[in-house]
C-alpha cells in the first residue's frame, strides 16, 4: 500500500518519511541519492583518506545524539530583565553613517586627534545628523530606538518599539557599504526555523536595517547557582542549531559568549532556562562561498594558519563552541577529579586540539560525546540520576569478567591448600584480575557508522579479522590484520585495536597508553574508560583503577565488568562492607545478578593472605550463611561457597571439626581420585587430635594416646 510519500533510505535509519524540507523525521538527515544522481544537501566535509585511498568514520551516528538534554532537570530561569531604558551613550564612531539613504558617507568621525562631532551637518549633502542619544531617532516612520544593544563588525544593534506590532524588536544597522551582505543575512534568517535560533521579523531597506526579534536576556555565562549539567545542556542546544544549520549547507562562523543569547521562555511547565544563536552577520555557504573566512572573532576560532580558515566547514563553529564551553565552564573544572570533569577537558581538547582531523567532524558527533559527559555529570550526587543506554560507537559487553569472584572458589584451590600449626590454609589469592588475553577477547568491538560507512570492504574485513585472532589470543595475527586495514595512525579504531593487541600480548602498560589515547577522543563513551580500569588493574596501580571503576560504575551499573572491578578494589583496600554494597547493587541488574548474588556472599567472608586485613566478622559470616540457599547455583558450587563460609568462621571459632567436615563434603564433587584422596588428606589434617585411655592393672588410666583420624575418614 502506497502512501506517496518517499521514506528514507539511510542504513540503521528504519525508514522514516522525508519531510517537506527533504529531511528525514526520524534520523533527520536527507535521503541518499538514488540511481547515481547528485545530492541535493551540502558537500559533506571530507574525511582524512587512509592509506588505501578509503576514508575511515569516525563516529557512528545515532538517531538521537541529544539524549543529554533528557537528563537535565529543568531550570527555573529568573525573572527576565526589564527593557532597557534609554541610553544617555553616543553611538560610537565606527557607526555614524549619513542618515540619508542616497548618501550613507560616513560622518562624525575624529581628526587631528580630535573627537568627531556627536551632532552635525554631513559635509557631503548636508543633512542634519545626531548621535548624541540614540533614543531620539526613529527609523522607517515606526522603529523609535531606545538605546544601542552593541556593536559588530558590519554595524550596529539598537533596541527599538515597532509601533506597529506594539514590541521591542532589534534593529540591526549595516553599513551601506556591506549591503549586499545585509541582504544575504535577511535571506538565511528568513528560511531558518528553529527553537534555537534567533528569528527574523523583517527588513528596512533605510540603513539598511534588518529586524530580528528581541530576545531579553543575556550573552551565555555561568551565574553563581548554576550546575554543570545546566551549562553543558546549553551547549547541546547550540549544537542542534549548529545542526540544523549545517544540513542547509550553511555556517555561523562566529560562535562565541555574545552571540549565544540566555534568555527566559515561558512554558506551560514554568519559565524555562533557553538559549537562542544571533548575529548572523558573517553567515556563508559551504557550497557558494570559496573564498577564506572574513568576518569572525579571533579569541573563538581556530588559528589563522589552520585549514578552515581557507575552506571553512563545521569544524569552524564546532571549535567556536568548544572555546565558548571551555570559558563558561571554567569555574566548574578547576577540580578535575569530580564526576564527569576530565571527561569535560578531554571533551573540550578534542573540539579545539591544533589539528583540524582529530577535531569533531559533525555537531551530532560533538553532541554524541557531550551528552556522553553529561551522563557522567548527572550520575552523581545531589542527582544519583543512572541511565541504561547502549553506546553510540561499541557492541555490547555481556561478559562481566569478575576475576573469579561471580563463582565459588575453585576445587583445585581446596585440593592444593597447605594448613600450618594453628590450621590457617595457605590457599591461592579467592579472585584475581582478569587475565589480559581474556579482556583483549572480551572488550566488544566497535560498530560502523551508518551514515558514513567508511571502514568497509578490504579494510572492515580485515578489522574483522583482527577481532577473530583477538579471540584466539593471536597477538601477532591480529596486529597483522590491523596493519592491513590501512587505519590512519592518528584515529582512534587504530588506537583501540593497538590497545587490544598489546594486552593480548600480555603488555597492560602498552595497552593503556594507547587506550588513554582513545578516551581522548571519545571522552563521553564508558567502554574506553572501563579498558583503562582492567589495564591499570593489571599493573597494580589500585588507586587509578578504582577511580575509572567507579566513575564508569556509577554512571552505568549495566556495564558489570565495572562494577566486579569496583568490588575486587575496595576488598583488597579493607573495605568490604563497601565491596558488598556494589555487587549487591551488581545483582539488580538482571544480566549479572547470578553471578553478582554470589559475589556478595563471597566478599562476605573472602580470607585474604594479607596480615593487615581485616577478617570476616561474625556478622559476615551470618549474613553469608543466611543467603546461601537462595543463589541459583549447582551442587558442587554449593559445596565450595559452604566450605569458604565456614573456613571465615573458622578464624574466630576454631572449630576444626566443623572446618573438615566441610571440606570433606567437597570429596564426591572431586573430578579425579587423586583431587579426591588430596581433599579427604586435609580433611583428616585438620581433624582436632584425639586422646583416649583404657584401664590398667588397677582401674586406672594407664595411657593416653592422641593420632590421626585418618583411618576412620579415609575409604
Amino acid at each position: 500500500m502506497g502512501t506517496g510519500r518517499q521514506m528514507c533510505n539511510r542504513p540503521g535509519c528504519g525508514g522514516g518519511a522525508i519531510d517537506a524540507q527533504g529531511f528525514c523525521d526520524v534520523c533527520d538527515r536527507q535521503p541518499l541519492p538514488r540511481d547515481g544522481a547528485a545530492p541535493t544537501g551540502p558537500v559533506p566535509e571530507p574525511v582524512p583518506p587512509t592509506r588505501d585511498g578509503a576514508s575511515v568514520g569516525v563516529a557512528r551516528v545515532r538517531a538521537d545524539p541529544w539524549y543529554g538534554l533528557a537528563l537535565v532537570d529543568p531550570v527555573q530561569a529568573p525573572e527576565a530583565p526589564d527593557v532597557p531604558a534609554g541610553s544617555s551613550d553616543p553611538v560610537p564612531e565606527p557607526y555614524r553613517f549619513c542618515p540619508n539613504p542616497s548618501c550613507g558617507q560616513p560622518v562624525g568621525r575624529d581628526h587631528d586627534g580630535e573627537p568627531g562631532l556627536t551632532a552635525g551637518f554631513c559635509p557631503h549633502c548636508g543633512t542634519r545628523f545626531d548621535f548624541a542619544q540614540p533614543g531620539g531617532l526613529t527609523i522607517a516612520g515606526r522603529y523609535d530606538v531606545r538605546r544601542t544593544l552593541g556593536s559588530g563588525a558590519y554595524g550596529a544593534a539598537y533596541l527599538a518599539h515597532d509601533r506597529n506590532l506594539a514590541t521591542h524588536v532589534v534593529l540591526k544597522a549595516l553599513h551601506k557599504s556591506v549591503a549586499k551582505t545585509a541582504l544575504h543575512e535577511r535571506d538565511v534568517l528568513v528560511e531558518l526555523r528553529h527553537d534555537s535560533i534567533v528569528r527574523i521579523l523583517g527588513y528596512e531597506a533605510e540603513g539598511p536595517h534588518l529586524v530580528l526579534e528581541y530576545v531579553p536576556g543575556e550573552p551565555l555565562s555561568a551565574r553563581a547557582d548554576d550546575r554543570l549539567e545546566t551549562l553543558l545542556a546549553h551547549g547541546v542546544r547550540v549544537l542542534q542549531a549548529l545542526d540544523y544549520l549545517h544540513a542547509r549547507g550553511l555556517l555561523h562562523c562566529d560562535v562565541k559568549p555574545l552571540n549565544i543569547i540566555r534568555f527566559r521562555e515561558e512554558n506551560p511547565a514554568g519559565a524555562l532556562d533557553r538559549v537562542r544563536l544571533i548575529d548572523f552577520g558573517a553567515v556563508r555557504s559551504q557550497t557558494k562561498d570559496t573564498g577564506p573566512v572574513v568576518a569572525y572573532t579571533r579569541a573563538y576560532a581556530p588559528p589563522e594558519s589552520d585549514p578552515e580558515h581557507l575552506r571553512p566547514g563545521p569544524g569552524f563553529d564546532l571549535y567556536g563552541l568548544g572555546m565558548t564551553l571551555r570559558e563558561v565552564c571554567r569555574s566548574h573544572g578547576t577540580d578535575r577529579s569530580a564526576p564527569g570533569v576530565d571527561s569535560l577537558h578531554l571533551l573540550l581538547d578534542r573540539a579545539t586540539h591544533p589539528e583540524r582531523w582529530r577535531r569533531f567532524g559533525s555537531a551530532r558527533q560533538f553532541a554524541e560525546q557531550l551528552s556522553g559527559v553529561i551522563r557522567q555529570v548527572v550520575a552523581a550526587p545531589p542527582t544519583h540520576r543512572q541511565v541504561a543506554r547502549p553506546s553510540a560507537l561499541f557492541g555490547a559487553a555481556p561478559e562481566p569478567l569478575h576475576g573469579g569472584l561471580g563463582a565459588a572458589r575453585p576445587l583445585a584451590h581446596w585440593v592444593e591448600a597447605q594448613p600450618d600449626q594453628e590450621a590457617p590454609l595457605k590457599m591461592p589469592a579467592p579472585f584475581s584480575a582478569p587475565e589480559p588475553g581474556d579482556v583483549a577477547a572480551t572488550l566488544p568491538a566497535p560498530l560502523s557508522d551508518p551514515d558514513d560507512p567508511g571502514v568497509t570492504g578490504s579494510a572492515g574485513s580485515a578489522l574483522a579479522e583482527s577481532r577473530l585472532a583477538l579471540r584466539r589470543k593471536d597477538a601477532a595475527a591480529a596486529a597483522g590484520r590491523l596493519a592491513a586495514a590501512g587505519l590512519p595512525d592518528w584515529h582512534w579504531l587504530t588506537d583501540w585495536y593497538r590497545g587490544l593487541i598489546a594486552l593480548a600480548d600480555g603488555s597492560p602498560t602498552r595497552a593503556a597508553v594507547a587506550l588513554a589515547q582513545v578516551r581522548r577522543a571519545l571522552p563521553g563513551e564508558l567502554i574506553p574508560h572501563l579498558a583503562l580500569g582492567l589495564c591499570t588493574e593489571l599493573r597494580g596501580d589500585r588507586t587509578v583503577a578504582r577511580s575509572h571503576y567507579s566513575e564508569v560504575f556509577d554512571t552505568a551499573p549495566a556495564l558489570g565488568a565495572a562494577g566486579f572491578g569496583l568490588a575486587r578494589m575496595l576488598l583488597l583496600a579493607g573495605e568490604r562492607a563497601e565491596a558488598v554494597e556494589v555487587a549487591q547493587k551488581l545483582a539488580g541488574e538482571f544480566r549479572y545478578e547470578r553471578e553478582a548474588r554470589v559475589a556478595a556472599v563471597r566478599l562476605r567472608v573472602m580470607v585474604l593472605s594479607d596480615p593487615d586485613h581485616q577478617a570476616p566478622t561474625e556478622d559476615d559470616v551470618a549474613r553469608a550463611r543466611a543467603a546461601l540457599p537462595g543463589l541459583d547455583v549447582n551442587a558442587a558450587a554449593a559445596a565450595a561457597l559452604r566450605a569458604e563460609i565456614q573456613y571465615a568462621e573458622f578464624l574466630y571459632t576454631h572449630d576444626r571439626l566443623k572446618l573438615s567436615d566441610t571440606i570433606r563434603a567437597l570429596g564426591p564433587h572431586a573430578p579425579t581420585e587423586r583431587e579426591y584422596v588430596a581433599l579427604v588428606d586435609l580433611a583428616n589434617r585438620l581433624r582436632p587430635a584425639l586422646s583416649w585411655g583404657w584401664p590398667g592393672k588397677h582401674g586406672r588410666s594407664g595411657h593416653s594416646r592422641s593420632g590421626s583420624a585418618f583411618g576412620r575418614l579415609s575409604s
